[in-house]
């Protein structure tokens, strides 16, 4: 029996022993692995900046100069206060900018510009009351490194490839997509549009009994307002909606409206919404800063090979006379959608 006991202490702190190896060897690839990936980031701090400090950020890239504001409300482009900024890609920037290191210090050499004589992107950086200003230049060939100058000192840096990545982007591709109608399909009850030819369709959600026999639920089915008993072709009726609700994909501030097709639209759409299950409210009260419930218009046009998705006339009496709150808002900003 002892034989036995002395036996199972002996298999325990074998168990134990093996748990405590395997756990030191877990630290210590942990740390290892850590180590590597401070390494590969850079241990030299060129910036630290908090977001409770950061007011601005200025965009200097492929010609483009893009300002963009910090507030606790949000992100604006100071240039256009009214774009639709990237939310998630101007947070990713501060990011970046919470912890941007350098892999190595260099001394400029003789000869070299490393880049910066034209350089690739340059951002200033103001937090805290205090500017700052990087300067990335070349790629090194052999490591694929950018160098990096810091408020134009005598001392250079070499960063990871990736650390511009977030900072390169253009007015456009600064754009975040959104809906401006603010349109769901579900809410959708009725849909009128007239063709360039002339040509008027009018859609219209019914409520009818479900298909399943013996049930007493009810489901929407589309109709053609003048003629109820024709089936539709759900696909199409589908992308119709589809396409009422689809996000804008760029935006053009103070656009002339006739210089995008709009004086002989492809389309003129007329939708009218659910106010709730069982009324209906045409229009939208939220897009009407007079409460009224006129229907809410859309016009499409084309220029360009691409497809446009918002008000036409510019005459201000044409504008109130349909949906004065969205013609203001997308006229002004010039938002397109890009063909379906």
């Amino acid at each position: 029996m002892k034989a036995k006991q002395r036996t199972l202490g002996v298999l325990l702190f074998l168990i134990l022993l093996a748990g405590g190896v395997f756990a030191l060897l877990t630290l210590r690839n942990a740390r290892e692995e850590q180590a590597a990936s401070a390494a590969a980031d850079g241990t030299i701090p060129l910036a630290a900046v908090s977001g409770n400090d950061l007011t601005q950020i200025v965009l200097h890239y492929q010609g483009e100069t893009n300002t963009l504001l910090y507030t606790a409300d949000g992100w604006t482009l100071a240039e256009d206060p009214a774009y639709h900024l990237d939310t998630s890609a101007c947070n990713t920037m501060l990011t970046a900018l919470s912890s941007l290191n350098a892999k190595r210090e260099l001394s400029p050499q003789a000869g070299e510009d490393y880049g910066f004589a034209e350089p690739a992107l340059t951002i200033e950086v103001t937090a805290a009351g205090e500017t700052d200003t990087y300067t990335f230049g070349a790629s090194n060939t052999m490591t694929g490194d950018l160098y990096v100058c810091k408020n134009d000192s005598n001392t250079i840096y070499t960063v990871s490839g990736t650390k511009a990545a977030c900072f390169e982007l253009t007015r456009a591709e600064l754009f975040g997509a959104f809906n401006p109608a603010g349109l769901a399909a579900s809410e959708i009850e009725a849909v009128s549009y007239t063709l360039a030819d002339g040509e008027t369709v009018t859609l219209k959600a019914n409520s009818e009994p479900a298909a399943e026999s013996g049930s007493n639920a009810y489901q929407a089915v589309w109709r053609l307002a003048g003629d109820t008993a024709a089936d539709l072709d759900e696909t199409k009726v589908d992308a119709i909606l589809s396409a009422l609700c689809t996000y804008v994909s760029a935006q053009a501030t103070d656009a002339d409206p006739a210089a995008y097709g709009f004086e002989a639209p492809l389309v003129t759409a007329a939708v009218s919404r659910w106010h709730n299950k069982s009324d209906l409210c045409h229009g939208d009260r939220r897009l009407l800063p007079d409460g009224g419930r006129r229907p809410l218009r859309l016009y499409g046009g084309c220029q360009c090979g691409e497809c446009s998705f918002v008000p036409r006339g510019s005459a201000e009496s044409r504008i109130k006379h349909s949906s004065p709150a969205l013609c203001k808002f997308l006229v002004q900003r010039g938002i397109f959608l890009r063909r379906m």
